[in-house]
């Protein structure tokens, strides 16, 4: 690899975040990634498994989807990178079992109406509300901004949607996308959501995006970001990071303390204060205020996990548990990965319970911010933590997925001098 003469930065975590910043700052300074893991990646996780027909099957459990309307940081990296994407298929499906209700959406009348229980009369009203609800939304959008501190929950009490409507569409939206539970899902503040599903096309029955996944697994572009750094450290936990006049020192493992003229913090928000040596009190406060969920999931091939109906199975399936305090959603990664062979592979979250132990593939645990009115004030603050010493990156910068990881990995970058390598036409991005 070519001699730099650039800076020696460290980059803490090979998430998304960590990898976008790493890239950029690659371009003339020394990089040494650090992660904790043996692999790296984190929500970028693909596993390799038999297909049932004698080959190998790469399949990712995390990282599924993007699309090239809202990650155009994302797209930029896979252009730059090189890596192939192939069009993919969202879909989502409701399943209640304590009153007999399967339903999807994006899969025309035969997955709306695939079950008895969808010709009653409160689930023709719950139909009729969804219009409803994306009008007060946008409403909502369309004001000033003013009360902020309005939860979901509130939003839905004010304007007196049903609980059938609260209970079968709204709240099963919304904890399946971000992998929280019912209750979490109701304390979101309703501006910020709003913000989000207007962005993503949520907000109107027609009009979302085109997604697409990375072929041959997120894998390709976690070992080609990998290529390209100076220093790639696996299974190096970093255990503390201090600020001194030369730069920022730190230590790993059993090594000695080395110093960086600077270093991207890009691990969740409680792993940062952790490693940091001597927090300010200002750290302390916004980055405390901002929680994670845990979820255990596992990759297997139980199908009895989807809908029973096959109308009503669709690329993510929420499974409603009244009174449960975790989620359960299984996402069929065959259907959005447009895989081949003998065996259908699905990831439930929170369904350990549920699924066959003798199906099971794998094991993970995924962990995924929680947005609170407190939260999302604290994340406004994040950029005040900076210095030309340590940046922050990760994806609870935004609203938790990949392309927000890798938005503020370049935004990380850029506050220490790096950027794109090279001008880039859009056209050739929106083709990722």
């Amino acid at each position: 690899m070519q001699q730099k003469s650039g800076r020696s930065i460290a980059v803490i975590g090979s998430g998304v975040a960590g990898l976008t910043a790493a890239y950029l700052l690659s371009g003339r300074d020394r990089v040494t990634l650090y992660e904790a893991d043996v692999r790296l990646g984190g929500h970028a996780h693909t596993h390799f498994v038999d297909d049932g027909d004698g080959g190998v099957m790469a399949v990712d459990s995390a990282f599924l989807v993007h699309n090239d309307r809202t990650y155009p940081t994302l797209c930029r990296l896979f252009t730059e990178l090189g890596v192939a994407t192939q069009e993919s298929e969202m879909s989502m499906s409701v399943r209640a079992d304590d009153i007999g209700l399967e339903y999807a959406g994006a899969l025309g009348l035969s997955g709306l109406f695939a079950c008895r229980q969808s010709l009653r009369p409160r689930y023709l009203r719950m139909l009729s509300e969804i219009t409803r609800f994306h009008r007060a939304a946008a409403d909502l959008l369309r004001e000033a901004a003013g009360d902020d501190l309005e939860t979901l929950g509130e939003f839905l009490n004010r304007h007196r949607f049903s609980s059938y409507f609260v209970d079968f569409f709204i709240t099963p939206l919304v904890a399946a996308v971000w992998s929280c539970a019912g209750g979490d899902a109701l304390r979101y503040p309703a501006r910020y959501l709003f913000v989000f599903l207007d962005h993503h096309g949520m907000l109107s029955v027609f009009g979302s995006p085109a997604w697409r996944t990375v072929t041959g697994g997120s894998t390709t572009y976690v070992r080609a970001v990998a290529a390209r750094l100076d220093e790639v450290l696996t299974g190096s936990p970093v255990h503390w990071a201090r600020r001194v006049p030369g730069g920022v020192l730190l230590r790993s493992g059993n090594c000695a303390p080395r110093l960086f003229d600077a270093a991207v913090i890009a691990v969740h928000p409680d792993q940062a204060l952790l490693l940091l040596d001597d927090p300010t009190p200002w750290e302390r406060a916004v980055l405390g205020s901002i929680p994670y969920s845990t979820n255990r999931a596992q990759l297997h091939t139980d199908s009895s996990v989807l809908p029973r109906h096959r109308r009503a199975r669709a690329s993510w399936n929420y499974l409603v548990s009244p009174g449960s305090e975790h989620v359960m959603v299984s996402y069929d990664i065959t259907r959005l990965m447009r895989l081949g062979g003998k065996r259908r592979f699905l990831v439930t979250l929170g369904g350990h319970h549920q699924v066959r132990p003798d199906s099971v593939l794998a094991e993970m645990t995924y962990s995924h911010p929680l947005y609170t009115t407190e939260s999302v004030a604290a994340q406004r603050l994040l950029p005040t933590l900076d210095d030309d010493r340590i940046v922050f990156a990760g994806a609870y910068h935004g609203w938790g997925f990949h392309e927000d990881g890798a938005a503020s990995g370049l935004r990380a970058a850029r506050r220490l001098g790096g950027d794109w390598p090279a001008a880039v036409p859009r056209e050739a991005v929106a083709r990722c």
